[in-house]
């Protein structure tokens, strides 16, 4: 991770009197140009850095420099060590989070080290879901390794309707939105760049097939548009028991009591099955009002469930307990 990379640079120049970039390039598995790219946005920041030429020669940092409050403030440290806390899992394994931690750690004094524990004692982020689900972490781990490299992954995708293709796809950026983990990457059979939900991804396996990499659009921008024309308000009656619940997918400002049981909400809201399943969800405390179109396609799909557990109950309990 470049971070990670900068500061390790950093940290091994403080120390040392001189290094040459083939060594720093070999102790951290990048290429020279790598290194001489993360040498300009060290100096970027502020850091003299003196580069030295021929066989004898090498990177150091300027004589008797050390980092001044300017350029790491006490609140700029508390700021990377609570980007790495919400970078912990499951993008950097343990020990990488660990070593950087550390780094960035002894830029401080202990007095202001023990003010930032009290600070970050205050923010807890777990990615991980409350109930079990398929490793996420493992598919993550693969996918870093093919973004690293720059190989293609071949994988099997569940589209819509549930149907499921094998992809070849180049993998460019794993993005973490609204609880649940996505992947930015350009599909061969599409000839475009896509998102990829992992939750729909299986058999994911890297090949040996090196790609170049294009200049990507925006991840979320068209996603987010295509969003913004589908989303229409409806309204909602529910019972205040399931208010927690509502709180999930609306504002405050979206509810309007009615008396001391019941709430009207403004509930945002997309035609498909994935915001019908939500609705059937809040099961008999909610109730769609408007409008027409929405409260008759719920009656309907309550129709389907109940017919389908009268139609199946008899024959599934016989089978069952014939087992």
């Amino acid at each position: 991770m470049k971070i990670n990379r900068i500061i390790t640079i950093i940290m091994v120049l403080l120390q040392r009197e001189k290094i040459s970039g083939k060594e720093l390039a070999e102790k951290l598995n990048v290429s020279l140009r790598t290194i001489y790219r993360d040498i300009q946005v060290i100096e970027g920041a502020g850091i003299p850095i003196i580069t030295y030429q021929g066989s004898a020669g090498g990177i150091s940092i300027l004589k008797n420099y050390k980092i001044s409050k300017g350029l790491f403030t006490k609140e700029d440290v508390i700021v990377l060590l609570k980007g790495l806390n919400l970078l912990s899992s499951p993008i950097l394994n343990e020990d990488e989070n660990v070593r950087t931690l550390e780094k960035i750690k002894s830029l401080l004094s202990k007095h202001d080290l023990n003010q930032v524990r009290n600070d970050l004692s205050q923010l807890t982020v777990d990615l991980s879901p409350w109930l079990s689900k398929q490793n996420i972490n493992n598919k993550i781990s693969i996918i870093k390794e093919a973004i690293n490299k720059q190989l293609r992954l071949s994988c099997e995708y569940i589209k819509l309707k549930n149907k499921q293709d094998s992809r070849l796809i180049e993998s460019y950026k794993l993005i973490f939105k609204e609880k649940e983990w996505y992947l930015q990457a350009f599909c061969l059979s599409r000839n475009d760049f896509r998102l990829f939900k992992l939750s729909k991804m299986s058999n994911i396996k890297i090949t040996n097939t090196k790609f170049i990499k294009q200049t990507t659009p925006d991840a979320l921008s068209s996603f987010e548009k295509d969003m913004e024309k589908r989303v229409f308000k409806i309204k909602l009656l529910i019972d205040n028991s399931i208010l927690e619940r509502i709180l999930d997918y609306c504002d405050e400002q979206d509810l309007h009591k009615l008396n001391d049981k019941q709430y009207i909400v403004d509930f945002n809201f997309i035609d498909d099955d994935y915001s019908y399943g939500i609705l059937m969800s809040f099961g008999h405390q909610c109730i769609c009002l408007e409008p027409e179109y929405v409260r008759k396609e719920m009656i309907e799909r309550t129709k389907k469930l109940i017919n389908s557990y009268k139609k199946n109950d008899n024959l599934f309990l016989s089978n069952y307990y014939l087992k």
